[in-house]
């Protein structure tokens, strides 16, 4: 018998949630963000690809500006960002970007559920987090809370697929080693989460 490997919840190419229908990837909910904390309320891309680029969220995920470019056309195309042309004497005109009604939902949404994956604790829960931090304190308390019981839901699972794990063969062998890497690691994650301000 293989040694059974962890759910799909464990996915690495999971990096993106739900908005409605359409599945959106996080560096899209990082650019809500900013402009959802933008004190004009407004901002053109140019402004917007120097704040991702120079600020924390860079440290986090890096966004070439022909990708931040595309994301802000598909968040406007979903009505989740508006944008108007801003007219500009003796230079080209820009784009000034917005954030909707409807995409502040959909950020709040994304914000509030926390990632179901070890892996996804390095990009989405940062972003989360980080968002979360800056529109509403409370919610990264909740935020922490709920990812602490997803995470040590996860320790337990994973924990219960080492013990039944059976290594008579190379091959169950070495999923035994890979299912005590991802158990090091979620409980490392799990560590992690205790030392953040929300969760004291």
């Amino acid at each position: 018998m293989a040694a059974p490997l962890p759910d799909d919840g464990d996915r690495t190419d999971v990096v993106s949630q739900k908005a409605g229908s359409v599945e959106r990837a996080a560096p899209e909910y990082a650019l809500l963000g900013l402009l959802a904390r933008t004190e004009s309320g407004e901002i053109h891309g140019y402004d917007l690809a120097r704040l991702f680029a120079d600020g924390v969220l860079g440290q986090v995920v890096r966004l070439e500006p022909g990708m931040l470019y595309h994301y802000l056309k598909k968040l406007a195309k979903a009505g989740l960002i508006a944008s108007r042309v801003d007219r500009q004497s003796g230079r080209p005109d820009r784009q000034v970007h917005r954030i909707t009604p409807e995409g502040d939902a959909a950020l709040r949404v994304w914000i509030s559920a926390p990632v179901r994956s070890t892996r996804e604790i390095r990009l989405e829960f940062l972003l989360k987090l980080y968002l979360a931090r800056q529109i509403d304190p409370d919610q990264a308390q909740r935020l922490v809370s709920d990812q602490q019981r997803v995470m040590r839901s996860r320790v337990e699972r994973l924990a219960r697929q080492v013990e039944t794990a059976q290594p008579d063969s190379p091959d169950n062998a070495f999923g035994e080693t890979v299912l005590r890497l991802r158990l090091s690691q979620t409980e490392a994650a799990l560590a992690w989460l205790a030392t953040l301000p929300e969760s004291r």
